[in-house]
């Protein structure tokens, strides 16, 4: 398992405001870098497409209520992989940060590794545009 994670960036929100947001996978369509593409969701699941490398499916799984989010792959993916969103609080704000782990071989990691860091950091960085 390859595992990826992105910068930590405090969000000018109360923890469960940015839990209640990323709690509904139509919200993450206005997170979305400009890699993807085919952005389909509805409230539990979502797919897309990152451009030259891979269609993804995702649904959510077990998340800790205000802490943490996870999602993991769900349907047809070409690799098996979750991830989930860390949010600490800090009062009137919140340290976000996501961690992305995947069963990826050798080579395909090679390939998708850059890819994959810039996504989970866009994320995070668009969060945090959008909340504040």
């Amino acid at each position: 398992m390859k595992t990826y994670q992105s910068k930590t960036l405090t969000i000018g929100k109360p923890q469960e405001e940015i839990y209640g947001f990323l709690s509904d996978f139509r919200n993450f369509g206005k997170l979305m870098p400009s890699e993807i593409s085919n952005w389909q969701a509805d409230e539990t699941s979502c797919s897309f497409t990152i451009t030259n490398m891979a269609d993804l499916n995702m649904t959510f799984g077990d998340c800790t209520p205000n802490d943490k989010i996870v999602m993991k792959s769900h349907g047809k993916n070409p690799f098996s992989y979750d991830l989930n969103v860390h949010i600490a609080d800090k009062g009137d704000s919140a340290d976000v940060h996501i961690v992305f782990n995947a069963d990826l071989n050798p080579m395909l990691a090679m390939m998708v590794s850059n890819p994959l860091k810039n996504f989970i950091n866009t994320l995070v960085e668009k969060l945090k545009e959008t909340l504040e």
